[in-house]
C-alpha cells in the first residue's frame, strides 16, 4: 500500500468521526438550547465540522511536512480574488437560472426591502459555513491524495460521485428522483474538483460553491401561497403548489437550466483560470 493511499485512509477515517463528533456535539448544544431553526442547527454541525477538518488536515500535512496553507484556503490577495470571482460566476448564473424557473410558472419577483437584503447577509456565514466543511471534505486533502494515488481524472470522478452520494444519503428520493438528487451533485462535484485542481487550492471552488447555493438560499426565495412568517430572501417568488411540481419534477427537460448553469459556469472559470495565468507569466517574465 504506497503512502498517499495510508493517508488518504487516514483522512477517510479522521473525517468520518469528525463528521459524527459534529453532529453529535450539535445536536447537543441544540437541544440545551431548547431548540434552533432548522437552518442555523445545520449551519452549527457544519462550522463544527470545519473546524475538525481543518484540524485534521493540518494534523495530516505536517506529518508529510507541508503547512496547511497548501490547501490554498482563503488568506492571501490571490485567494480572496478567486473566492470573491468564483462567488459572483456563480451568484450570477443561478440567479438567471432562478429567473428562467419563475418565468416557466409565471411567477413575479417581489422584492422584500431591507428586511430581505438584511436576511440574505445574515445567512451567508451560514451557508458559508455549510459550504467550506463539504469543500474540506471533498476538495481538500481527500482530493490531494487521490490525485497522487490515481491521477486527476480519477480522483474528479471518484470525489464527484461521493459528493453525490453524499447528498443522496437521508434525502428520501427513490427512482428516478434519487437519480436526479444524485446526479446534480456530482455534476457540481465535477466542477469544484476541477477547479480545486487547475486553481491548486480551495478558495475558487468554495466560491463557485457558495455563490449558487446563497443565491438558491437567499437571493431568489420561492414560496407557495402568500406571504406568511418571516423574511428569509431578497426577492420572494410566490409559486403554487402545481408550480412546484412543474419546476421540480423528475425529468431532464426541467434541470437544463442547471446543466446549461453548471456549463456556463465551467466555460466561465475556465476563462477566468487562462487570464490568471497569463498574468502570472507576464508577472514572471
Amino acid at each position: 500500500m504506497t503512502t498517499d493511499v495510508r493517508r488518504l485512509g487516514g483522512f477517510v477515517l479522521g473525517a468520518t468521526a469528525a463528521v459524527a463528533v459534529a453532529i453529535a456535539t450539535g445536536g447537543m448544544v441544540v437541544g440545551l438550547a431548547g431548540g434552533l431553526a432548522p437552518q442555523r442547527a445545520a449551519a452549527l454541525v457544519s462550522a463544527l465540522m470545519c473546524g475538525l477538518l481543518i484540524v485534521l488536515s493540518a494534523a495530516i500535512l505536517r506529518r508529510e511536512g507541508v503547512r496547511l496553507v497548501a490547501l490554498g484556503l482563503p488568506g492571501s490577495g490571490r485567494r480572496w480574488r478567486e473566492l470573491s470571482a468564483g462567488f459572483a460566476v456563480t451568484a450570477v448564473i443561478f440567479a438567471g437560472v432562478a429567473w428562467v424557473q419563475s418565468a416557466i410558472v409565471g411567477a413575479d419577483w417581489q422584492f422584500e426591502g431591507l428586511a430581505g437584503i438584511r436576511a440574505a447577509l445574515s445567512a451567508l456565514p451560514l451557508v458559508g459555513a455549510m459550504v467550506c466543511a463539504e469543500e474540506l471534505l471533498f476538495r481538500g486533502v481527500g482530493l490531494r491524495y487521490l490525485r497522487n494515488a490515481c491521477g486527476d481524472r480519477m480522483a474528479i470522478a471518484l470525489t464527484a460521485v461521493a459528493f453525490g452520494v453524499y447528498h443522496l444519503a437521508g434525502s428520501g428520493y427513490w427512482g428516478i428522483g434519487a437519480f436526479f438528487q444524485f446526479l446534480m451533485p456530482c455534476l457540481g462535484g465535477v466542477l469544484f474538483a476541477w477547479a480545486a485542481i487547475r486553481s491548486n487550492g480551495l478558495s475558487l471552488p468554495i466560491g463557485l460553491h457558495l455563490g449558487g447555493n446563497w443565491v438558491q438560499a437567499s437571493v431568489a426565495g420561492f414560496h407557495v401561497g402568500p406571504a406568511a412568517g418571516a423574511v428569509d430572501a431578497i426577492w420572494r417568488i410566490p409559486i403554487t403548489t402545481s408550480d412546484v411540481h412543474l419546476i421540480t419534477a423528475p425529468d431532464f427537460a426541467v434541470r437544463l437550466p442547471y446543466l446549461a448553469a453548471l456549463a456556463l459556469a465551467a466555460v466561465v472559470t475556465w476563462v477566468l483560470l487562462t487570464l490568471e495565468r497569463g498574468e502570472r507569466r507576464m508577472m514572471t517574465t
